[in-house]
């Protein structure tokens, strides 16, 4: 036995590949449920328009809805089925970009990307969702995963600027955060809720006084007063984002990008993140419901990045809704009015 061989060290063992699936597989799957998402919205819809969908609608009779239902029932169960995969599609888009704003080496470009292809896509999106190559009642999702990622930045920001300040001023960004969010809150109950002139005047100062009393408990509690006035500093940019959300009419909303912040705050544990972001969308609309499934492949992700795929995930988006509008005029339905 060659004695030299005793002390050779012994062999490291092969690391083990972490199981799950990549970050390209799921946003495989995003765009694979994206499509089939617009293939409803802009190609299905066109069709149950063409068939009277919208005037029946209109006029409101049970009997003839029932006669419109017996005769078109198949392609609106399609329709349906369609958009209730689509739910699948945002929600994870807002969790690669929660990842992705973690792990980006240069966030300025990474903004730069979202802010350029915003542009770029609101062509084709209006020509398959509003048949006008300009129609400005209604923008793309890149402007709202846009918007998500500045307030994530605005949130970095704080917390690091309060960190190195002392300032009394902070106390103000903190007052108006606990305001602005009232008041946006006050303004969705009174469109939920459809209140009259007098019962909305009531609501709002309703919940600007419960404000009002949160941010005084916040202030005498001087334990927690540091992270009050960086938690409202987050509030007011955040309900300003959100207000800007709803002005522009982006795709999602203001809650589309409350879904980001959500997943953001848990962002440590992915499961809770996603379950967070979903339970955002599915309190604005209960068709989003579906969205829960996503858990599925994000209990699964592995944080590895996967093929690298960048460019095609971002052009996906315009390329796909170009392609359906022409599909649709090849149908004969490209003058059809979708709204």
């Amino acid at each position: 036995m060659d004695s030299a061989g005793l002390n050779m060290p012994a062999e490291a063992p092969a690391a083990k590949e972490k199981k799950g699936i990549s970050g390209s597989t799921i946003k495989i799957i995003a765009v694979t449920a994206m499509l089939i998402d617009h293939i409803g919205a802009a190609v299905l819809t066109r069709q149950l328009m063409a068939d009277g969908l919208g005037s029946v609608m209109e006029r409101g009779s049970v009997e003839e809805m029932m006669s419109w239902m017996m005769a078109h029932g198949a392609i609106y169960i399609t329709y349906t089925m369609l958009r209730l995969i689509g739910r699948l599609g945002f929600p994870i888009f807002c969790f690669l970009l929660v990842e992705g704003f973690q792990k980006t080496r240069d966030v300025r470009k990474y903004a730069m990307r979202l802010g350029l292809f915003a542009l770029l896509s609101e062509i084709p999106f209006d020509l398959a969702m509003r048949g006008s190559p300009f129609d400005f009642g209604y923008q793309n999702v890149y402007f709202t995963l846009f918007l998500g990622l500045f307030t994530l930045c605005a949130f970095e920001f704080f917390a690091k600027y309060r960190n190195a300040s002392e300032s009394r001023l902070w106390m103000l960004p903190m007052i108006l955060g606990v305001l602005f969010a009232a008041t946006y809150g006050a303004i969705c109950v009174m469109k939920v809720l459809n209140l009259r002139t007098t019962e909305s005047i009531l609501a709002a100062l309703g919940v600007l006084c419960v404000a009002a009393a949160l941010g005084l408990v916040f202030y005498k509690s001087r334990k927690g007063l540091k992270r009050a006035q960086i938690a409202g500093a987050d509030m007011m940019v955040l309900v300003l984002v959100m207000y800007l959300a709803d002005l522009l009419c982006t795709d999602y909303g203001g809650m589309g990008v409350l879904t980001i912040i959500a997943m953001y705050i848990f962002r440590k544990n992915k499961v809770l993140s996603v379950t967070a972001g979903c339970v955002v969308l599915t309190v604005m609309s209960v068709s989003e419901i579906t969205a829960f499934f996503v858990l599925i492949p994000i209990a699964l992700y592995n944080g590895k990045r996967g093929l690298k795929m960048k460019y095609f995930f971002y052009a996906f988006y315009p390329v796909h809704l170009f392609l359906l509008y022409v599909v649709s005029v090849l149908m004969g339905l490209g003058d059809v009015s979708m709204f």
